[in-house]
């Protein structure tokens, strides 16, 4: 993997843990399984990262698996094109059914901050189109992952606010995930077969196209996209009702006020909270407030690209003062209303964070402060996965510092 800037703290722990738990063999696997697909072969030399920071190979990846799905790749060397090929990869494949909880961020990929999550999704694509997209006829990698059985196990799950969907990842995990802990193999035509079709047993590897091997998609049941379902189906639209059903309306008025209180500046009484946050300014002027001089130059100009880097400054901000990584929202859960309780959690976190981490800010404050030094020490009970990232830390980190968002918070003014 490619180097990073400096980390230290918070950051250099996490970082150092994800290093320990990354699969390489998951690696190789999931990178012989795009080669094979897209004809696009890592040069040598060269960390997975760079190879597929531009997206270009990852549009490539979807348009092979589901044709006309990106309907033009940016090849044009600008970040924020770059970052886009990215967007256009996650967009579709939460559309092909890949769960949130399985997703990677933007700076996962790009800023290179968790390439143990970016391949996971993609190894939970390889699961996903085999029976999401039946006319993908290959080659497959692991095993098939069908959203209508995700769907029924959902529902003995979970989602809250401070979590997300971290709460279902247990049953998520039986369900469907690969083994991380052996070395994965590829599956050569006439290989073992798996025994069933969402997990009972396991296929690590790809198995090429026209095999005598396991094929999962012929054996599983089917599920394709009801197109007329407004976009949001399956496990999506089940994780959907969830989040709006556990949306926590207090929490979001502190923060909202909390926000107010801090900047000066007014959300206006028809706009709603997403909309009042998603160019990004008022988190920049936010940061700025909190520590000045964070954002040394907020975009005003209104192109998705400069209110999106916005919000990256935010969110890199937030990093920078120690706010755990399975706290941090993906841009995408802002700028495309994703998951706001996400959104709202985050900033809560960072009004906790900062009044440890930013001691001269004096306020005013919301929630309790959160000592990351404190936080450090409970990680180390913790396991950091591949496949789960932080969400094995999540109990002991809610016990240390998560806000009770059964209660109101309360603003304390400095």
């Amino acid at each position: 993997m490619s180097e990073q800037g400096p980390s230290y703290g918070l950051s250099k722990e996490l970082a150092d843990k994800q290093a320990l738990k990354y699969d390489h063999d998951l690696e190789k696997d999931v990178v012989g399984w795009i080669t094979e697909l897209t004809g696009e072969k890592q040069e040598d030399g060269q960390t997975v990262q760079e190879w597929l920071k531009n997206g270009q190979v990852l549009c490539k990846l979807i348009n092979t698996i589901k044709p006309g799905t990106v309907k033009k790749i940016n090849t044009l060397k600008s970040p924020f094109k770059e970052m886009e090929n990215i967007t256009f990869f996650t967009t579709a494949t939460r559309n092909l059914g890949v769960p949130e909880m399985s997703m990677f961020a933007t700076p996962d990929l790009y800023e290179n901050k968790n390439m143990g999550s970016v391949i996971n999704t993609i190894y939970q694509l390889g699961g996903v189109v085999q029976v999401s997209v039946p006319e993908f006829k290959g080659p497959h990698i692991g095993v098939a992952i069908d959203v209508s059985i995700e769907d029924a196990k959902r529902a003995g799950g979970v989602a809250t606010q401070t979590a997300g969907l971290a709460g279902t990842l247990e049953a998520d995990t039986g369900a469907h995930v690969r083994d991380i802990s052996s070395a994965a193999q590829v599956n050569a035509p006439g290989a073992g077969a798996a025994t069933g079709a969402t997990g009972a047993g396991k296929t690590s590897g790809f198995a090429p196209a026209g095999g005598g091997g396991y094929t999962a998609a012929a054996d599983a049941p089917k599920k394709t996209a009801d197109p007329t379902d407004d976009a949001t189906y399956g496990i999506n639209k089940e994780a959907a009702e969830k989040m709006a059903m556990k949306y926590d309306t207090e929490l979001e008025k502190d923060v909202v006020e909390w926000i107010e209180k801090v900047t000066g500046e007014k959300k206006g009484a028809d706009e709603t909270v997403q909309e009042w946050l998603k160019n990004g300014q008022v988190l920049c002027k936010l940061a700025n407030k909190i520590k000045p001089d964070t954002v040394k130059k907020i975009n005003t100009l209104k192109s998705p690209f400069k209110e999106m880097e916005n919000i990256t400054y935010f969110t890199d901000a937030g990093r920078a003062w120690g706010v755990p990584e399975m706290s941090m929202f993906a841009t995408g859960d802002l700028y495309e209303d994703k998951n706001m309780s996400s959104v709202i959690n985050c900033i809560y976190q960072v009004a906790g964070v900062v009044q440890v981490s930013v001691p001269e800010f004096k306020g005013p404050h919301l929630g309790n402060p959160i000592d990351v030094a404190i936080t450090d020490e409970q990680r180390q009970k913790g396991a950091v996965t591949q496949t789960g990232g932080l969400a094995g830390t999540l109990e002991a980190d809610t016990a240390a510092h998560g806000r009770d968002i059964s209660s109101a918070s309360k603003i304390n003014k400095g």
